[in-house]
């Protein structure tokens, strides 16, 4: 209450009143700002590229694959239904750090550049005060595509396709970070590569998951290359044995996240932090008759977990609704007191979120989701996808050729419904191709150098 109300009410209604109005008005002042959402200063947002949702436990999965991420989840809310707008790393990712769909933020193939009017999350936040640090293990996240931008630090560990270990250095810098600047404005982004192919995890980790097996799968991404190419064939009981594979690494980076959690709850910094966990894209298993990944828009690739956790968002709730990878931006930019010099693709997921002390509220109109850049098929940004609803278009612009799932009743897309559905097919054929409509033209970086193209063969990105 200012003085000159003070003021105002002594000379009304004299002392005796004005003593407890001033003390019933203070009362509410306080409750009030007890009430009133601060602005979180910490954000840590860590993705774990490959992650596919259905293989964590908080997800549904019978396997003790997560039982650190799945006691995060049960303080968090859980999107259940998240599409990646791209099905491998640097397009996804530039999408999740831009809150832009690949057509707009034009990092499809390794020989584009961010261009300089894209904003990254680095950079909003840093326009808002905070500081910002990035430790990051893939090449396609080094200091080559501009999405290092705004970060005031910037480390990229180098990644092995054979590594067998966690990757604590990641964790160790992480936390360095976090006891350096706990105390001011940070946000951080962590990414780990540990689940990526070559499937490969320390013994104790295989001896939980691994069945017995006999034949010829061993999880290495040179193996799985032959297997694309057609030079070796796998079989249902080759998947098991990579699903065993995946499985014992999905294990062993959750117990290296506990190591990044405990610090954070000791320190003290967890109950103050936002933190989001995600992942750029997943991993097919011969569901459709592939392996790895960057190839197709079907769910096993393009589905992705995200949990996000934070002081008033409320603990345990779980959304249905479809979103995207492009949400999370526009989602963290307004709780960090920051804003977007842009319009974006995504849309804010809080009213989905609702609060610790309310409800969810109710969801936005139904909406289109996109899919596009594919990798590593006979040209680059072939496949593309458009989600509406309950209904997925896939669409191959060299063959021209569509399928259309409903996913709520054929999750795992068996049931093309183009033929008996044709007026659905051309409504979503007319709906993307008006998004395509809307690309712009990237920026050119350059090839990458013999020794970047040696390096992303050997871990599945080059043919």
């Amino acid at each position: 209450m200012t003085s000159s109300r003070r003021r105002h009410v002594r000379v009304t209604w004299g002392l005796g009143v004005t003593l407890a109005v001033v003390t019933l008005a203070a009362a509410a002042w306080i409750a009030m700002v007890a009430r009133r959402p601060t602005t979180p200063r910490l954000f840590v947002l860590v993705s774990i590229d490959t992650l596919r949702p259905d293989h964590l436990g908080c997800y549904g999965y019978p396997r003790p694959t997560s039982p650190h991420l799945d006691a995060l989840a049960a303080e968090s809310v859980v999107f259940d239904d998240v599409t990646s707008p791209a099905p491998w790393t640097l397009p996804a990712h530039a999408s999740l750090l831009t809150g832009l769909y690949p057509s707009h933020h034009t990092l499809k193939t390794p020989e584009r550049m961010l261009p300089a009017s894209v904003a990254t999350l680095a950079d909003l936040f840093a326009s808002a005060g905070f500081v910002t640090a990035a430790v990051v293990n893939s090449l396609y996240l080094s200091p080559r595509s501009g999405l290092e931008r705004g970060f005031n630090h910037y480390l990229y560990v180098e990644e092995r396709a054979d590594q067998q270990e966690p990757s604590t250095r990641i964790t160790d810098q992480a936390i360095a970070w976090l006891r350096e600047y706990g105390g001011a404005p940070l946000f951080l982004f962590v990414h780990y590569y540990d689940v990526h192919g070559d499937y490969r995890s320390l013994p104790q980790y295989e001896a939980l998951f691994v069945r017995a097996y006999t034949g010829r799968a061993d999880g290495s991404t040179a193996q799985l290359l032959a297997a694309r190419r057609g030079d070796i064939v796998l079989d249902a009981r080759d998947a098991a044995h990579l699903v065993d594979l995946y499985d014992a690494g999905v294990r062993q980076i959750d117990d290296e996240l506990e190591r990044l959690w405990s610090f954070m709850r000791t320190s003290g910094l967890l109950g103050r932090a936002v933190v989001v966990v995600t992942s750029d894209h997943g991993e097919e298993f011969l569901e459709h008759g592939g392996v790895l990944h960057g190839r197709t828009q079907f769910q096993e690739v393009v589905r992705v977990p995200l949990l996000i956790r934070g002081p008033g968002i409320p603990a345990g709730r779980r959304v249905a609704e479809p979103v995207s990878l492009v949400d999370l931006a526009p989602t963290l930019i307004p709780l960090a007191g920051a804003k977007a010099a842009r319009r974006l693709d995504g849309t804010d997921l809080r009213p989905l979120m609702g609060s610790a002390q309310g409800t969810a509220v109710a969801a936005p109109g139904e909406r289109n989701l996109f899919g596009e850049a594919d990798h590593n098929n006979e040209q680059d940004d072939i496949t593309r996808m458009v989600r509406s609803g309950r209904y997925k278009l896939h669409y191959n612009r060299l063959t021209r050729a569509s399928q259309v799932f409903d996913l709520s009743i054929d999750p795992g897309e068996r049931t093309d419904l183009v033929a008996a559905r044709p007026e659905l097919t051309r409504d979503l054929l007319q709906t993307l191709e008006a998004f395509k409509a809307s690309a712009v033209e990237g920026t050119w970086r350059g090839e990458p150098s013999p020794e970047e193209i040696e390096k992303l063969r050997s871990l599945g990105y080059v043919k």
